[in-house]
């Protein structure tokens, strides 16, 4: 493999000169010198030591994201999570720099991987202990947290409106007549964009003349299984005495519709459901899902972006990180029964 050095004596320069190059210090190699150094890398196949550049810039270039869901859960079987990583991952390349992702919330296991890898910044997804991000402050890096409502005011937090998503969703069904409901999402478990979308649902109800009822909420499991949801919708379907259901999620939505059909209960002649995201798997399944769409994408490239402006010394105000939603209506909703 090509070394600086190697570079140097093929071009007839000196070490510092080839640096300066690798560095982007053009100001101090002629134009000439920088294209004859450019060429001589590529001809060669120079790959820089990144920990060297980081010894001597003081920055490992690393992006840290630490999302909480179990390693047990497979992205394959999140869509949205994935989704949301490529936002995130399309905004550190952009700034040259590399993405490590670690998932789980055993907090000294992300002690030691920040000590020892020194990311420049912390991007954390979901249930997050406050007190690792007080740690990631202690060294003085700076963090960016989504999908949570933590009560710091200094802290930017990147969320869906997910308030106003749980209310569009439990309003939709009540315009076609439903009265009797069900709510499905991890609620009271650290996953605070659950407990905001089910705090909207319980409202809307309660405007339309509903007392929510605690029995109706069925809490999801952790990580997440296509059998477990799937198990779940033919309980339901036993269970019966509900025309509607709110999910927090679209793929338990549609494992809970695959459930509820094979108990012999039809979508949406039977039961209506709205699920939230508006992920692939919405428009695939049969019926296509009526669902809550929020921009997975754009969540994870705001995180990213406001993570850069503060690594730049930047103060974004963290009061404008929500991102709206909006209700796309499709197969599995319709009018209430007599």
């Amino acid at each position: 493999m090509a070394t600086m050095k190697d570079i140097a004596n093929a071009v007839g320069v000196s070490l510092t000169t080839v640096s300066n190059v690798i560095h982007g210090n053009y100001d101090r190699v002629s134009p000439q010198t920088v294209a004859r150094i450019q060429k001589a890398i590529e001809q060669m196949g120079y790959v820089p030591n990144m920990s060297a550049r980081a010894l001597v810039s003081h920055t490992s270039r690393i992006i840290a994201y630490v999302d909480s869901h179990s390693p047990q859960e497979t992205y394959a079987g999140n869509g949205f999570a994935g989704v949301l990583l490529c936002g995130i991952e399309n905004i550190v390349t952009e700034h040259g720099y590399f993405l490590m992702m670690r998932r789980g919330t055993d907090e000294e296991v992300l002690r030691v991987m920040l000590n020892t890898w020194n990311p420049d910044g912390v991007i954390f997804k979901d249930c997050v202990p406050e007190s690792l991000i007080a740690f990631v402050r202690s060294l003085g890096k700076p963090c960016v947290t989504i999908n949570t409502y933590l009560d710091d005011p200094t802290l930017i937090q990147v969320h869906a409106a997910d308030y106003q998503g749980g209310r569009l969703a439990t309003e939709h069904l009540l315009s076609l007549g439903h009265r009797d409901f069900l709510f499905i999402g991890a609620v009271g478990r650290g996953f605070q964009n659950n407990d905001q979308r089910y705090r909207g649902h319980c409202d809307a109800l309660r405007e339309a003349g509903i007392t929510p009822d605690p029995a109706n909420l069925i809490n999801t499991l952790h990580p997440f299984s296509a059998d477990s949801a799937i198990a779940m919708g033919r309980q339901l379907a036993r269970r019966g005495g509900f025309t509607a259901i709110c999910v927090s999620g679209d793929q338990y939505a549609v494992a809970v519709m695959a459930g509820l059909r094979e108990g012999g209960v039809r979508v949406p002649e039977d039961v209506s459901i709205v699920g939230f995201d508006n992920t692939d798997i919405s428009r695939m399944c049969t019926p296509p899902l009526t669902t809550i769409h929020q921009d997975g994408i754009g969540k994870g490239e705001r995180a990213a972006e406001a993570l850069f402006a503060l690594i730049a010394g930047e103060s974004p105000d963290p009061k404008d990180f929500t991102l709206p939603v909006k209700l796309i209506v499709r197969g599995t909703t319709a009018e209430a029964r007599e």
